[in-house]
């Protein structure tokens, strides 16, 4: 290297040097001290977080745990009710399949009876999001349960299945007492899921054709609340060979019952009704089985088609009326 070249290059080595002083020792020193700092409350925090975990690990045991206690408590002190109802279910009560068979064969008709009919014939206090109590709705309810009034050979009334998950245990605790005087050993009675997802689970393709060899070939009258969500589903109904809509109101049909029956009365009675209007629909079956007609409380079956087959909600996750 030249002489000129080597001072040229330690100049610039010298301005390099000159242009990076040595930093500061307190900016060092309080630079490591915040680093110390971070990486201690970093440590913390992990600390805390595991220590976090841990509590709702066990928080979540002991919930499985009391869980499991609870189901052990209701279960025994369900224990003599379920062995009550199952000796009447066993005695009296048909099977889905059976059910639908008895409507279709013997053109009677079907009044069903679940937790919702039940509690708005026992307990004032309760309302669902369409029929709000009535002392008038609950008595005709008691009528039918009892059939009083009705014809064995017209009118077949349906019992819910025998459930035993945490609402039915909480419903048959409830209300089973009272009910149970009111049940006439008797009759037989259907089973009131066989519109209910249940039943298509149960009994799959079969329980589709159960129901479409009800209504194959017949003119038929759909009662619903007008703007409800009752869909006229194909691959139950385009069998049929008509169908003609009745509308009541889509909230308390019950108070529209004066004047749905005489309409309904002055239809063909060689048509099969076919009824979706929740607690009023298990009385108006009823009634029009005692006027002559063949009717049918179908309740949402085409939700529960379509929540099995199709992926759909569940009924009562879906609103009162259309979108």
């Amino acid at each position: 290297m030249s002489e000129p070249t080597k001072a040229t290059f330690f100049h610039k080595v010298r301005r390099r040097i000159a242009g990076n002083p040595t930093p500061d020792a307190r900016l060092l020193k309080a630079l490591k001290e915040q680093s110390t700092e971070a990486k201690k409350q970093a440590a913390e925090v992990r600390k805390h977080e595991q220590s976090t975990t841990k509590l709702l690990t066990d928080i979540r045991w002991e919930m499985r745990e009391q869980r499991k206690y609870l189901e052990g408590f209701r279960a025994l002190a369900a224990r003599d009710t379920f062995a009550e109802i199952r000796e009447f279910t066993d005695a009296c009560q048909l099977n889905f399949e059976d059910t639908v068979r008895k409507v279709a064969q013997e053109r009677i008709s079907l009044a069903r009876f679940g937790d919702g009919e039940l509690k708005t014939m026992l307990r004032p206090e309760f309302n669902l999001r369409f029929q709000p109590w009535s002392a008038g709705l609950a008595g005709d309810l008691r009528q039918v349960l009892r059939m009083d009034g009705y014809d064995r050979d017209k009118l077949m009334v349906a019992f819910p299945y025998t459930f035993r998950n945490v609402h039915w245990t909480g419903v048959w605790l409830d209300i089973w007492p009272e009910v149970k005087p009111l049940l006439d050993t008797s009759l037989t009675w259907g089973m009131a899921h066989v519109s209910r997802p249940q039943y298509f689970h149960h009994l799959g393709r079969q329980g589709v054709q159960l129901w479409r060899d009800v209504w194959d070939a017949k003119e038929i009258v759909i009662v619903t609340g007008e703007g409800s969500r009752f869909v006229l589903e194909p691959a139950l109904f385009d069998n049929a060979k008509s169908v003609e809509f009745v509308y009541s109101t889509a909230v308390n049909a019950y108070a529209d019952l004066p004047r749905l029956m005489p309409l309904l009365e002055s239809q063909d009675p060689e048509k099969l009704f076919l009824i979706a209007l929740g607690p009023t629909g298990t009385l108006l079956a009823a009634k029009l089985a005692q006027a002559g007609r063949w009717a049918i409380d179908i309740g949402h079956i085409s939700e529960s088609y379509a929540n099995v087959f199709e992926g759909g909600k569940w009924p009562e996750d879906m609103g009162v009326l259309k979108k």
